[in-house]
């Protein structure tokens, strides 16, 4: 199978960088044909990196000018995935909605509702499979309703592991100009991207310069930039102003004036004895996605102190390190908390590490390390995901014809004391449906006379029945028990349909058990209807409710009753997704007028069956969060129709 691998060269030293050329290297071991969609490390052209087609970078510094241009030179005629190691947030190119996606994505901070809104925007524009991670991640993302796949970063440790020399007789703490005596307290972290400290340079510093004035056998290495580029730190600055001896403080690829052998990047080998000189890693980041050096300090048998929020706090377990506690920090810009580690926690920290045996905590550090081993994460968790990519939608077993040309679809409409809406929803169904074709029910509460009096009698193309229960699921139920039609149609009474509504649906209906409509004739109302993931509204088969159920109720059930108003549409059309059953039909437009869609928050208000619905919100949102899991349980596929 072809992929193409959105992100940092795998030329480029950096974090991601270095997952994509271990990911590269697997995927072909494997017998699949990837390829990389550069967004840092090469730019323009086309070029070869053992025996990978590396496409450049364009005029956009997250390549969306030429990502879907890539893809699709890339696949030809072939089926492919393009998958992102990125922030979703700068991926802004629409195409990607058409395409199949896989985004590897970073989630570094916290709220209590789960991702940011800027990730979970990225996932309804696109409808791409989230991958997660970090466990900390895939819970963000699951509390956002999306359904993620936990794949974590990795590292090789056939590479990674305790090495002394880096060349010959010459150990890196030569190179480093630190004593073979000295304790050396190491920081692997880029300095560019953040006006933000995100690494925690700030509070690193300061915790080591209370640290040395108890031990003047200590030293911190700093690897990184330490002029700082793209909103990074000026760390040198940083170090003189928290009182840090000149002397005491190395700098990666030279002196604090001279780091051109940083910039030349350092090899896998260097930074395996580097990690290995260390008595101990300094990571007390602010967020993070992962933290690559985390597992490959411990690959070397360093141990790691590291703060205890996101990803950090599931890497660092017992006997391999301490996790510094801190104060959630809120930052307006990413919408979510980060966490501020404890100078004085991390102080004492560094002191529990001085006194600790690190020759004991080695051997811990290393058996954990290899549970993340590259192979070890390829076999675990990338080779049955990309099972599910590589086939196909499993349609569930059911005989299956197409809409007849007459009494084809009976459109369930509940009503609850907003008749102001009968009339025009019954004018727009006559005026663009063919006599016979289908037939409007309206289902009203027992007692509602102003909807009995609004719904013309002895009309053959609007009928009305009275049902004894009245949220929408009960009422959709009980329209479906007392039709007979092959197919229904569920809408609400905000809705005005379209010309050929239900010719263009027709010609899906030999294929497909639910077909999802459109809700806007022009433009985007609902982006997840517009990318053909959801449908507010749709057509569902008769003969498929009765065999397997609409619902996780089971057969006969159209609607799920568990629910008090929202969410119903999201169970029935995701569980038809996770089937192989559901198709978009975006020329079926039954436009929806949901009230404050225009902006209007006083008509929203204002709205009845809308404020019934947000009553009952939040208990609606805990019962699809418990039950999506068991909908995700019939996946069949990953991949778009």
């Amino acid at each position: 199978m072809k992929f193409l691998i959105h992100g940092n060269a795998p030329t480029a030293k950096t974090g991601y960088g270095v997952q994509i050329a271990l990911l590269l290297e697997c995927l072909r071991e494997d017998g699949h044909d990837p390829a990389v969609s550069s967004t840092h490390g090469f730019e323009g052209g086309v070029t070869n990196w053992e025996g990978f087609r590396i496409y450049g970078r364009g005029y956009d510094t997250y390549g969306n000018d030429r990502l879907h241009m890539h893809a699709a030179h890339w696949f030809g005629k072939e089926p492919g995935w393009i998958v992102t190691l990125m922030d979703v947030w700068a991926i802004q190119n629409p195409i990607l909605a058409d395409m199949n996606v896989a985004a590897w994505c970073p989630v570094d901070h916290f709220t209590a509702v789960g991702a940011a809104p800027s990730i979970v925007d990225f996932f309804e524009r696109t409808n791409a499979v989230p991958i997660a991670m970090s466990r900390f991640g895939e819970e963000m993302l699951r509390r956002r309703n999306l359904d993620p796949v936990y794949i974590p970063l990795s590292v090789n440790t056939k590479v990674y592991k305790p090495t002394e020399f880096v060349k010959d007789d010459t150990t890196a703490r030569h190179i480093h100009d630190v004593p073979e005596d000295a304790f050396l307290v190491g920081m692997v972290a880029m300095n560019k991207g953040w006006a933000k400290d995100r690494k925690g340079f700030c509070e690193a510093f300061s915790a080591f310069s209370l640290f040395e004035r108890e031990h003047p056998d200590a030293y911190l290495y700093v690897h990184t930039e330490n002029k700082g580029a793209a909103e990074g730190i000026q760390l040198v600055e940083l170090a003189i102003h928290c009182g840090i001896p000149e002397h005491k403080v190395k700098w990666a690829g030279g002196s604090a004036d001279y780091q051109y052998g940083y910039f030349l990047t350092y090899t896998d080998e260097m930074m395996a004895a580097t990690y290995s000189s260390f008595d101990v890693l300094l990571a007390p980041s602010h967020g993070e996605g992962f933290c690559v050096p985390i597992i490959e300090s411990m690959a070397c048998g360093t141990p790691v102190i590291a703060t205890n929020f996101s990803a950090q706090a599931e890497l660092v377990t017992d006997g391999c390190g301490w996790l510094v506690s801190g104060q959630l920090d809120w930052d307006p810009p990413h919408h979510g908390w980060f966490m501020t580690p404890n100078v004085l926690h991390l102080t004492d920290l560094l002191e529990e590490s001085y006194k600790a045996d690190r020759a004991t905590m080695a051997d811990a550090c290393i058996a954990f390390a290899k549970t993340y081993d590259t192979a070890v994460v390829y076999e675990t968790y990338w080779k049955p995901f990309l099972a599910e990519l590589e086939h196909g939608p499993d349609k569930l077993p059911l005989e299956r014809e197409a809409m007849p040309d007459e009494h084809a679809v009976a459109v369930l409409c509940p009503i609850y004391k907003r008749t102001k809406n009968i009339g025009p929803l019954i004018d727009s169904f006559k005026a663009n449906t063919d006599p016979g074709q289908a037939k409007l029910v309206f289902i009203i509460d027992e007692g509602d006379e102003d909807a009995l009096a609004a719904i013309p009698k002895h009309d053959g193309a609007v009928g009305r029945l009275t049902a004894p229960r009245s949220s929408c699921a009960e009422k959709w139920n009980y329209g479906f028990a007392f039709t007979e039609q092959p197919w229904v149609l569920c809408i609400g009474d905000d809705v005005r349909f379209h010309e050929g509504w239900l010719d263009q649906a027709r010609k899906l209906s030999a294929d497909f058990d639910v077909i999802g409509t459109n809700d806007s004739p022009n433009g985007v109302r609902n982006p997840k209807v517009a990318n053909g993931s959801h449908a507010d509204h749709f057509f569902v088969r008769r003969a498929y409710v009765d065999e397997y159920g609409a619902s996780l109720e089971g057969p006969g059930i159209l609607a799920p009753e568990a629910y008090k108003h929202w969410y119903v549409d999201k169970e029935i059309v995701g569980l038809a997704r996770a089937r192989g059953v559901f198709s978009p039909c975006l020329e079926s437009v039954v436009e929806h007028l949901h009230p404050g869609y225009d902006g209007d928050e006083a008509a929203r208000q204002a709205d009845p069956t809308y404020m019934k619905a947000v009553e009952h919100s939040a208990e609606d949102a805990e019962t699809f969060k418990e039950r999506w899991p068991l909908v995700q349980m019939q996946r069949t596929s990953r991949g778009k129709l």
